[in-house]
């Protein structure tokens, strides 16, 4: 546990629980899944904490350890082993309680991972996919049979979102060639105005997490 908690102090900020597991676990050798199954159960239990406004050790004892206790004797009872006897099961949530205890006080790691998604994410609409179609449309004379000599170019863009319950819409928009040269103009400003935030955060002593190319 401890190795384990050294770990994941040192990680940093991460973006989401899989960066954060996979640092971890490249640092104690523990299983990838394992990792990121604690690392889960920890997120979940600090945005409880966060929800309710606890202290920490009132939220571990009142709330944490009653169900902990609880589901050790009736888990292992109904597997059909011997249910660990009292004194067992209190000496198991002694450890348990000294590791929540130490990983849920980690702000800079538990805390980034568990709130840097709903950060990110609340809008009403978020960016989920986008793809353009170009299209040649011909200028036809009055007389249909005669071969056009002229056509225009469209592109047609599809922007797929998402909503907060996870409903996907779709809008579709016309573009010209002026368009899409004025998108790319707006697209390139984006990306060098977050590189400047980005340093300049940086060099303030404030990590700035990002989500890498898929998550």
């Amino acid at each position: 546990m401890q190795v384990f908690l050294e770990a994941l102090a040192k990680a940093g900020p991460k973006f989401n629980v899989y960066d954060l597991a996979a640092d971890v676990s490249n640092r104690t050798k523990v299983p990838i899944r394992i990792t990121e199954g604690i690392i889960q159960v920890l997120v979940s239990l600090y945005m409880a904490r966060e929800r309710e406004a606890a202290p920490l050790e009132a939220f571990l004892d009142e709330q944490v350890g009653p169900v902990l206790k609880s589901a050790l004797a009736v888990g292992e009872d109904k597997s059909g082993k011997t249910a660990p006897a009292a004194e067992e099961i209190e000496v198991r949530w002694v450890k348990l309680r000294k590791f929540f205890l130490a990983a849920l006080a980690l702000d800079d790691t538990v805390g980034t991972v568990a709130k840097v998604g709903p950060v990110m994410t609340e809008h009403e609409r978020i960016f989920q996919d986008a793809r353009i179609l170009t299209d040649i449309r011909p200028i036809f004379h009055p007389n249909l049979s005669e071969k056009p000599n002229a056509a225009v170019l469209v592109h047609m863009l599809r922007i797929t979102t998402r909503d907060i319950f996870g409903r996907q819409t779709a809008q579709c928009f016309a573009l010209d060639s002026n368009d899409i040269r004025f998108m790319k103009h707006l697209m390139d400003r984006a990306i060098k105005k977050e590189e400047t935030l980005r340093d300049f955060m940086n060099n303030s002593g404030v990590n700035v997490v990002a989500p890498k190319e898929f998550f």
